[in-house]
C-alpha cells in the first residue's frame, strides 16, 4: 500500500493545476485497492457461487496462458477481486470538433497526451461532458468495463466481468494484458488497437487450447470475431465518407448539414446489410446520433487491425515474436509505419 499511496501523491504533485482530479483519482484506486480480496479467497468461501468459481478459475488459466503462450507480462493482475455492487468501476468522456476527426487531448504524467478522462465518479464525468459540450464540441461519455493501470498495481477482476461468456471474458482480460505489456507515451490508437487485436487473437488461440478446434465455445467466438469485423470494416466506410467531407474545407454550417445526410446514408447502408451478423446485434447504430467523438473513439480500437493480423499470422507458431515486435514498434517514433514495414 505504500507503493500505491506514493505513486497516487506523484500524480497530485506532478500536474498541481489538477489537484482536485488527481486527488479524485487517488481516492477512487486506493478504494479498489483497499476493498479487492484474494481470488483464493473467494475460491476457497462456501458462499461462492459456482458460475463464479468456474470463471475465475477460468481467468487464473488465461493467465497462464497470457504469459507462456503470448509472453504477456501478467505480474499480480487479475489476482484479486472486487465487487462493483453491479455499477461500472468507472466512466471515461472524449471529445472532438464537430466539423473535422481531430481529438480533444488531456495531457497527463507517465502516459503523456490521452483523448480520454476517465473518473471513478458518474456525476464528475457528467459535468466535464457538459462543460464540453459548452464549449460546441461533440462529447461521448461511456460506463468502463474494466481498465488498467499498466501495472503500476494490481488490476483485480471485476465482478461485472463474471457474466461474461467465456469468448468475451478473453478478449476482456487479453486486452487489459496487453496494455500491461504494450503501451506507448502518446500512441493510444496503436496501444487500443494492438490490444484489441491481441484480446481477439488470443481469446480464439485459448479456446481452441481449451476445448479444441470443433467446440462450440470456438465457433461461437469466431462467428462473434466475423461480426464485428464487418461491423468495424463499416464503420470504416462511415469514418472515410465524413473524412472526405472535412477535407472540403467547407463552411462549418455547411459541413454540419451535410455530414447529417451521411450519416442518414450511412444508417440506411446498415439496414440493407442487418442479415450479415450471425451473432451479434448492431443495431444500436441506428439511435446514434452524429457524433465525431463517439466514431473517432470506435476507430481508436479497430484502426488497421489486418496489419497485426498479417504480423500475427507470419508468426503464428511463435506469438510471443509477434508480441514483441508489435512493442518494438510501439517504442518507435512512427510506429504504425513500423507495422506497415514488419507487415511487408
Amino acid at each position: 500500500m505504500s507503493r500505491a499511496a506514493w505513486w497516487c501523491w506523484l500524480l497530485v504533485w506532478v500536474n498541481g493545476c489538477g489537484l482536485d482530479y488527481y486527488l479524485h483519482l487517488a481516492r477512487g484506486q486506493a478504494r479498489i485497492l483497499w476493498r479487492s480480496e484474494s481470488i483464493d479467497k473467494v475460491l476457497a468461501a462456501s458462499s461462492t457461487p459456482p458460475a463464479t468459481v468456474a470463471k475465475l478459475r477460468l481467468i487464473g488459466e488465461l493467465r497462464v496462458f497470457a504469459r507462456q503462450r503470448f509472453g504477456l507480462n501478467t505480474g499480480s493482475n487479475y489476482t484479486r477481486f472486487y465487487d462493483t455492487d453491479g455499477q461500472p468501476v468507472s466512466w471515461n468522456v472524449s471529445a472532438c470538433p464537430p466539423e473535422r476527426f481531430a481529438p480533444h487531448l488531456w495531457h497527463f504524467p507517465i502516459v503523456g497526451a490521452l483523448p480520454y478522462k476517465g473518473f471513478f465518479s458518474r456525476e464528475r464525468a457528467t459535468r466535464e461532458r457538459d462543460a464540453l459540450q459548452a464549449l460546441g464540441l461533440d462529447v461521448a461519455m461511456g460506463a468502463v468495463s474494466a481498465y488498467s493501470t499498466l501495472g503500476y498495481f494490481s488490476d483485480p477482476v471485476l465482478s461485472t466481468m463474471i457474466d461474461e461468456e467465456e469468448g468475451n471474458l478473453a478478449e476482456l482480460i487479453l486486452h487489459e494484458l496487453t496494455h500491461a505489456t504494450i503501451y506507448p507515451r502518446g500512441q493510444t490508437d496503436y496501444s487500443e488497437s494492438a490490444a484489441t487485436f491481441v484480446g481477439e487473437a488470443g481469446a480464439l488461440a485459448f479456446l481452441a487450447e481449451k476445448y479444441g478446434a470443433d467446440a462450440p465455445q470456438l465457433q461461437r467466438a469466431r462467428r462473434r470475431q466475423e461480426d464485428a469485423q464487418r461491423f468495424s470494416a463499416f464503420m470504416k466506410e462511415v469514418a472515410d465518407s465524413l473524412d472526405s467531407l472535412y477535407a472540403l474545407g467547407l463552411p462549418r454550417e455547411e459541413v454540419l448539414q451535410r455530414r447529417q445526410e451521411v450519416f442518414a446514408r450511412s444508417k440506411e447502408h446498415y439496414q440493407r446489410r442487418r442479415g450479415e451478423f450471425q451473432v451479434d446485434n448492431y443495431d444500436g447504430f441506428l439511435k446514434w446520433e452524429i457524433n465525431n467523438a463517439r466514431l473517432l473513439s470506435y476507430r481508436r480500437y479497430h484502426r488497421d487491425l489486418e496489419l497485426f493480423d498479417r504480423v500475427f499470422t507470419a508468426r503464428q507458431a511463435q506469438p510471443e515474436q509477434a508480441i514483441l515486435l508489435f512493442t518494438e514498434c510501439g517504442d518507435d517514433p512512427s510506429p504504425w509505419d513500423c507495422l506497415r514495414r514488419a507487415a511487408i
